[in-house]
Parts: structure tokens; C-alpha cells; sequence
């Protein structure tokens, strides 16, 4: 039986590989320091891709990685919230492009999520919680015990209306 397993990685997916497996092996995360500060509301896209870079530690690659980050009018940037919009961050690679949201969790801590397609409606949807380079390396891997946990799925307002994986 062939495997479905993607071996091909560009440089920030075998980054994110290599530091899940180092993390497997060991029991240990990276240690990356504390989030970037926010210093002005103006200011606020720049700040959201700042913490994704620092998460992802896609400045210590040695290379220049591309973020394209803009308002997400779909989601809320909290949870029951309609006044500010969350953020959709895309990294472009020449195969694919990952795509992100940023929101708030119920802990008013900025968390990300990969956006990918539901299951049941095809809708695009954050379907796994990605806070740092080896929690990126484990859904690559598809090793992650709770792979699939985004807690953002089911109440994504991007589910088609009709959708069984919409729930409260």
C-alpha cells in the first residue's frame, strides 16, 4: 500500500519536522522567549505576523520567509465577539501555502490555527490549534495525539449552514 505521507518539504515544513521529532525524542519543547509586544493599535497585523514568526522561529531558518496577513471578515478575533475581525495569515511556499487564524482563546491569549477544508462541508475552517514550530512538524507528521482539536471548528462561521460538524 503506497503512503499517503508527504515526504517533500520546503525549508520551514523540514524546520517544523525536525523540531517535532526533537521534541518526541526528548520531552522537551524549544524554549522561544515571550511573544513580541504590541506598541501601537495601528500596528496590529504587523504584530499578529510577528507572533506567528517568533512561534514558528522562522527567523533562526536563515532565510527570508514570506507572511501575507489581512482582516478575516468571517471570524470574530474573540469568541462571541462582532466588532473586530480576526486575523487570516498565508505562508506561500512554491508547492502550497499554509494558511492561518488568528484569535483570541477563552483565555484571551492570541492563538493560531491552520485553515483547511471541512470534513463535512468542504468550507475553510481552522482545523488544528499551531502555536509553535513542533506543534507545525506534528500535524505535518500526522503523529499528534489530538490532531483535529482546533476548539475554533466547531464554532467556525465559515461552516456552511446547513453543516454537521457546525455545533455550539
Amino acid at each position: 500500500m503506497p503512503s499517503t505521507t508527504r515526504t517533500f518539504f520546503n525549508p520551514v515544513e523540514a524546520a517544523a519536522v525536525k523540531a517535532a521529532v526533537k521534541r518526541a525524542q526528548t520531552g522537551q519543547a524549544s524554549q522561544i522567549g515571550p511573544d513580541p509586544a504590541l506598541h501601537s493599535q495601528d500596528t496590529e497585523l504587523r504584530w499578529v505576523e510577528a507572533v506567528l514568526r517568533h512561534r514558528l522561529s522562522l527567523n533562526s531558518l536563515g532565510r527570508p520567509v514570506s507572511i501575507r496577513t489581512k482582516d478575516d471578515d468571517t471570524h470574530p478575533l474573540v469568541a462571541d465577539g462582532r466588532h473586530f475581525p480576526a486575523v487570516a495569515l498565508s505562508i506561500p511556499f512554491a508547492d502550497r501555502t499554509l494558511n492561518f487564524l488568528a484569535t483570541y482563546d477563552d483565555r484571551r491569549r492570541l492563538t493560531f490555527d491552520l485553515i483547511g477544508p471541512c470534513d463535512r462541508c468542504g468550507k475553510p475552517v481552522p482545523t488544528e490549534e499551531i502555536n509553535s514550530l513542533e506543534d507545525l512538524g506534528d500535524y505535518l507528521l500526522q503523529t499528534r495525539d489530538g490532531l483535529g482539536g482546533s476548539p475554533r471548528l466547531r464554532t467556525s462561521p465559515a461552516h456552511a449552514d446547513d453543516c454537521l460538524a457546525r455545533g455550539d
